[in-house]
């Protein structure tokens, strides 16, 4: 008989546990498995739309192209987005147009968030687009003097993948570009230098470089090149403050574009003459026009002003592997008389980047699952990494 109360007892306590352990495991396991559907979802959900990106072309197929009569680009003309070229039928080769309106801040005009998120619908989920190089090249700026007759620069340049990580190796060519002054003639010349970097991924570059007789050193940018095996980054920097209240930079097609600020700055506002428009295709600089300081090549403000928006159609310019455009201005600058200028561009090219950001820059609210893709692509002959970061709202 005590065997049956003990039996009894033991099954009662082993039914006991069973109940316990299902009432708080069951759950947990119910809650992992919604999980792990959901990241599935996510997952599913951000690769295709990432896809959708990069190798649809949207409609229509040229829409990063297409202007009003004023020079701006409107937003509604797109009803299907996509960035992929309309003229090349390789995989991942992007328009760069179309990548150009997703720069915000373009004075051209740009496409807004939320209308690629209705466009692509996707209502319901955040999400974050960069295009960047493939590694980064750090400018380490410890000395860029200028005076009237010579231009003496130092640089250490660290080279490392995204990660940060350091390329050994790397090769770090560098271009000065520099403008000096005889009376109101501007002349243009250019200096290269070339170096490796070590196994930190270091390197030293210095150049001293001196006026010509009879002439005043103005204006100067230094071109860094950067390759790592058959991959090349490009980035530069200015002497100073980069002078961007002389002019924003844009090309669309064959069309450069130059736009001033809608306030002129006070002081000054005085005419700005285009000298030199020159075109660096990741090797080398070719001049595309030569400027006459007439009404032709001028941009200014004034009541009215025909002259404060300024383009020129360059054959074949959409078809070549531009890297930025570097113009030459003959202008005032505040606290000075005129002067050479030099000004590169569209943004943020020259700072070797495609998109910084674009999309929600808060990011992800509340914990929410995330998803990181990222993808190799090319524009204008160029190598660059296309990161999608994508989440649920």
């Amino acid at each position: 008989m005590s065997g049956n109360i003990y039996d009894f007892i033991a099954a009662l306590l082993v039914t006991s546990i069973v109940f316990t352990t299902a009432v708080f495991a069951i759950p947990r396991i119910v809650y992992v498995n919604i999980l792990a559907v959901d990241q599935q979802q996510l997952r599913n959900t951000g690769t295709e739309v990432f896809n959708v990106m990069l190798l649809e072309t949207g409609y229509p197929s040229d829409w990063g192209s297409v202007l009003n009569s004023n020079y701006q680009f409107d937003q509604n003309v797109v009803s299907r987005f996509g960035l992929a070229s309309s003229e090349d039928s390789s995989f991942y080769i992007l328009d760069p147009e179309k990548v150009q309106r997703l720069v915000t801040d373009d004075p051209v005009g740009s496409i807004s968030y939320n209308k690629v998120r209705s466009l692509l619908g996707i209502e319901d989920y955040g999400f974050t687009l960069r295009i960047i190089p493939p590694f980064n090249a750090t400018l380490m700026k410890d000395k860029f003097e200028m005076n009237a007759n010579s231009l003496n620069l130092e640089f250490n340049v660290k080279v490392s993948y995204n990660d940060e990580r350091p390329i050994a190796g790397a090769t770090v060519e560098s271009t000065i570009i520099y403008m000096t002054q005889s009376g109101s003639t501007a002349r243009l010349y250019a200096a290269k230098h070339q170096e490796s970097t070590d196994p930190v991924g270091l390197c030293n570059i210095e150049q001293l470089i001196n006026a010509q007789s009879g002439e005043t050193m103005t204006s100067a940018i230094a071109v860094f090149k950067v390759t790592v095996a058959d991959l090349a980054s490009i980035t530069l920097t200015y002497q100073s403050v980069p002078p961007n209240n002389v002019a924003e930079i844009n090309i669309v097609g064959d069309e450069v574009f130059l736009s001033i600020p809608d306030e002129p700055p006070s002081p000054p506002n005085n005419a700005r003459w285009i000298d030199y428009v020159i075109l660096f295709d990741e090797n080398t600089f070719s001049f595309l026009h030569n400027g006459t300081r007439s009404k032709d090549d001028l941009i200014n403000y004034g009541k009215g002003s025909p002259f404060k928006i300024w383009n020129k159609n360059f054959p074949g310019l959409h078809f070549s592997d531009q890297a930025f455009l570097l113009f030459s201005f003959w202008t005032v600058l505040p606290g000075g008389g005129r002067t050479s200028v030099l000004i590169a561009g569209p943004n943020p090219n020259w700072l070797g980047s495609r998109i910084l950001q674009y999309g929600d820059a808060a990011g992800p609210r509340g914990g929410a699952s995330t998803l990181k893709l990222q993808r190799s692509v090319f524009i204008s002959g160029m190598t660059y990494i296309a990161e999608l970061t994508f989440w649920k709202e």
